[in-house]
């Protein structure tokens, strides 16, 4: 595997990284219609600047504690369907991706390498994002009661697999 898709499949395949993902992505999908203004831009916008800042050494990671705190959060608002202001949704969505973004590093190899590792990171979590809110928001506008429960249910199994995610992280 090359270096871009090496980057692409890294928030698929860290267990905080995709579950948070996930919860992002259903709760801008469950406001029907679709509004990907601000949140998307602060997505995009900040976890471009951690991705960079990852290149500078200024942090070694994210603490799991942190990425499970916003997993949580956000599968919470999913569980409880209760709208936020669009600009605090873009306020979480920049922070959140702050957060994935300084915690997908790359350690070692050439700048070429570096580069090359991170925008795949980069496409992967924009991409993502964007096609969980996209088929949750095509099942949230069908009308159907029990898909609009089906989605709240997966904002609780997401609080509840972040606590054990959590219980194992901090377990010594």
């Amino acid at each position: 595997m090359n270096d871009f898709w090496s980057g692409a499949f890294h928030p698929l395949l860290t267990p905080l990284h995709a579950l948070l993902l996930l919860g992002l992505g259903v709760w801008l999908g469950q406001s029907v219609p679709l509004r990907l203004r601000w949140p998307l831009l602060g997505f995009v916008t900040f976890s471009a600047a951690g991705l960079a800042l990852t290149t500078t050494g200024f942090m070694a990671g994210v603490h799991p504690a942190v990425l499970a705190g916003f997993a949580f959060s956000v599968g919470g608002f999913v569980a409880l369907a209760r709208p936020l202001p669009e600009a605090a949704r873009g306020a979480i969505f920049a922070a959140a991706a702050l957060a994935i973004g300084l915690d997908s590093g790359v350690e070692t190899g050439g700048a070429m390498k570096v580069v090359m590792t991170l925008l795949g990171t980069w496409v992967s979590l924009g991409v993502c994002l964007l096609n969980i809110a996209h088929y949750v928001s095509l099942a949230a506008d069908t009308g159907r009661q029990w898909l609009c429960i089906g989605i709240r249910v997966a904002g609780s199994w997401i609080v509840a697999i972040t606590l054990l995610i959590l219980a194992f992280a901090l377990r010594r």
